[in-house]
Formats: structure tokens, C-alpha cells, sequence
């Protein structure tokens, strides 16, 4: 299958799983993510916003604030094809920006620093047990990624049939960290 097959294919069968389903997995995953080395340490987190049949990360958000954690969001400028990390402080912050998704208000961006994220959470419609990723094919992240700093972890989050043994990779795609389901957490080996 190429890029495009698979992404109609995943994305049909993520949204065969169904809402109850979804949701007990999604709160397995938070639970984990939650008790992972990297989420302790960091204090800043770029947490996607989830839509439709994504692991959900709403409540994730809520209990990461009560953690005493500072939370970004991607705001995504599709003119300029740029991801822009936006701190908040809530969820009722946001309103539905590009592609339905909630994004901080483009009038009043609280833009931070990428080099301060300690954790970037990362969406994605399949990962590979080499922590590559695919995505919706606009290249947001893949774009973003790389003005982390070094020592930030990249966590991809999904529900296990999202897992494949190989993707096809393209020299522009960026490999993550860690890849996090609700049955197993696969970790990249990471060179510095």
C-alpha cells in the first residue's frame, strides 16, 4: 500500500472502532502516558487537540493542568503550512480553527518558545515499530519537529490497530521517540 492507501485505510478503520471502545482505550493510554518518565519531568507540553476517531486528549489536557503542567496547543497557519505552538491556560480557550480542530484565537496568539516544549505529543494515523509516523500527508509536523531541542521527548499516541510493522518513509519524515498505545509502548533508539 502507498502513503495514500493507507492513510484512506486507516482512517476508515479508526473510525469503525466504536465511540465507548475508543474512549476506554483513550483513557488507557492517558493513564500511561501520564505515568511515563518524560511526562513527570516535563514542565511544558505541545498536546494536540483530538477531533473525530483520534485518541482522545481533552481530559488529558484538564488532568495535566491539575499535574501543575503548562500546556501548548498547535495553531496551524495553512497559508504558510507552519504549526505554531500556543500556550493556554484552559480549554475554553479555544474555537474551531483549520479542519474543525480547536485552536487557540489567531488574533491573540500565545505563541512559546519550541525550544522550551519538553514533551511534544503527537497525533498521527499509523505508526511503525520504528516510531515513524503517518500523518495526513501536510507535513505540520514533520515540519515542526525538528525545532525541538534535542533532549525533548516526541511521544506519538494512537489506538493498537493503528500499529504496522513498516511504513513507507520518505527522507522528510520524521521519526519520533516512543510510540504509545493502549497495549504496548515501543521506544526508537534515540542517537545524540
Amino acid at each position: 500500500m502507498n502513503k495514500s492507501e493507507l492513510r484512506k485505510h486507516m482512517v476508515n478503520m479508526r473510525s469503525r472502532i466504536p465511540a465507548k471502545i475508543r474512549t476506554e482505550k483513550s483513557q488507557i493510554i492517558m493513564k500511561k502516558l501520564r505515568s511515563l518518565q518524560a511526562y513527570k519531568e516535563a514542565k511544558l507540553i505541545l498536546v494536540y487537540v483530538s477531533i473525530r476517531s483520534e485518541v482522545e486528549t481533552h481530559s488529558f489536557i484538564n488532568e495535566a493542568f491539575e499535574d501543575g503542567k503548562r500546556i501548548a496547543v498547535p495553531l496551524t497557519i495553512s497559508k504558510a503550512k507552519v504549526l505554531l505552538p500556543c500556550e493556554i491556560s484552559s480549554l475554553d480557550e479555544l474555537t474551531p480553527g483549520t479542519w474543525g480542530i480547536l485552536e487557540p484565537d489567531k488574533n491573540n496568539i500565545p505563541e512559546v518558545d519550541s525550544k522550551g516544549i519538553d514533551l511534544a505529543v503527537v497525533p498521527g494515523l499509523a505508526f511503525d515499530s520504528h516510531c515513524n509516523r503517518l500523518g495526513f500527508g501536510a507535513g505540520y509536523y514533520d515540519r515542526f519537529l525538528p525545532s525541538l531541542r534535542k533532549s525533548a521527548a516526541t511521544i506519538g499516541i494512537c489506538f493498537d490497530e493503528q500499529l504496522v510493522e513498516q511504513l513507507p518513509v520518505e527522507s522528510f519524515d520524521v521519526p519520533l521517540d516512543s510510540v504509545l498505545s493502549n497495549l504496548r509502548l515501543i521506544q526508537a533508539e534515540r542517537i545524540d
